[in-house]
């Protein structure tokens, strides 16, 4: 089997076609798994998730641009490349496949040595995207143990050197004793609400199958117990994100809350995010000491790794900053028709 042989689910009510096309492939030594009906489709994918999917788009019952709606709404399909392959040759036709999700459209009748062709690339793209969310996986995974060892056990030691300070002082001066408790108390509810967070990235795919409104109050909650700053936060009704989108928020509302807990000295922090007809904004702003960010080296408080995150889903990053003046973020990503 060679480097570019792969697993793909053929989707078509004409058995004919269907037999054409597997055999192709198959000479080709690729696995091929055919169907004639989209909801069969949607069973074997959830069943054993293919490389590639070809599907026809007049079906019966369902079409090919419903089953294609369905994998792309389904966290677990969402992600397997949809090619169209129909007689249809309107442009219209092309431009709702692409609409719907697809990433290529063959018109029939086809030539062998396009389909081929075209079926060895989106294999080729499947597989560096596979690589790329592997590499995202270790480096999260990495970023876990750092926000462990940095954020929840450097808490932790405070709260216990100051437990300690406390057993020695405490006859001395026992007016300490309440506000040194009352400081042990927030420290340890941070450690345990960055822990609660930190424990929910960990489940396998917690991200990719919960909203916004479950999301960012794990985010919020953390921030208020690690400090003294007023959060408020408001979430507009239900916002419409793909998955990817919605990871991208949660990444970039946790890197803001993160730099302000850490570096702003802030008494007031406000999260909000909010939809209209054509875009999702979120806006993080904070009172707290600001900087300069032209005087910043690249990267510095993870601006950097935001502008990264956002022009991933095609999104905009705006920053508004000045000394003393506090810090705006503001993240705009339009919704996709």
């Amino acid at each position: 089997m060679d480097d570019f042989s792969g697993d793909i689910l053929i989707v078509d009510d004409n058995t004919a076609n269907l037999q054409t096309l597997s055999a192709i492939l198959k000479e080709r030594k690729h696995k091929v798994r055919a169907v004639t009906t989209g909801q069969m489709a949607l069973i074997v994918a959830h069943t054993a998730t293919p490389e590639l999917i070809l599907l026809d788009v007049n079906m019966p019952e369902m079409n090919g641009y419903e089953v294609c709606q369905r994998l792309k709404a389904d966290p677990a399909l969402h992600h397997i490349p949809v090619v169209f392959i129909s007689a249809l040759d309107e442009t219209l036709d092309k431009i709702k496949a692409f609409r719907v999700g697809g990433v290529d459209y063959i018109t029939k009748p086809f030539q062998i040595e396009e389909v081929l062709v075209r079926v060895e690339n989106h294999l080729k793209l499947y597989r560096l995207y596979q690589q790329s969310q592997e590499m995202a996986a270790l480096e999260e995974r990495q970023r876990i143990a750092r926000d462990l060892h940095d954020a929840v056990n450097q808490t932790l030691f405070s709260a216990s050197m100051m437990a300690e300070t406390l057993l020695l002082t405490a006859d001395s001066d026992p007016a300490k004793i309440k506000p040194g408790l009352e400081r042990i108390h927030q420290l340890t509810q941070g450690a345990l609400a960055e822990m609660r967070t930190l424990l929910f990235e960990l489940r396998p795919d917690a991200l990719m199958n919960a909203d916004l409104a479950t999301l960012l109050p794990y985010l919020v909650d953390s921030a208020i117990a690690r400090t003294k700053a007023h959060v408020e936060f408001s979430l507009d009704g239900d916002v419409e994100l793909t998955p990817e989108a919605k990871v991208v928020f949660y990444r970039i509302a946790q890197e803001a809350l993160n730099n302000i807990v850490k570096h702003a000295h802030a008494s007031e922090i406000a999260i909000g995010i909010y939809q209209t007809a054509t875009e999702v904004v979120m806006r993080i702003a904070d009172d707290g000491v600001g900087f300069d960010a032209s005087q910043l080296p690249p990267g510095h408080f993870g601006l950097g790794i935001m502008q990264e995150r956002a022009h991933m889903i095609g999104a905009t990053l705006e920053v508004d900053t000045a000394p003393e003046q506090g810090t705006t973020i503001v993240l705009h990503w339009k919704r996709q028709q």
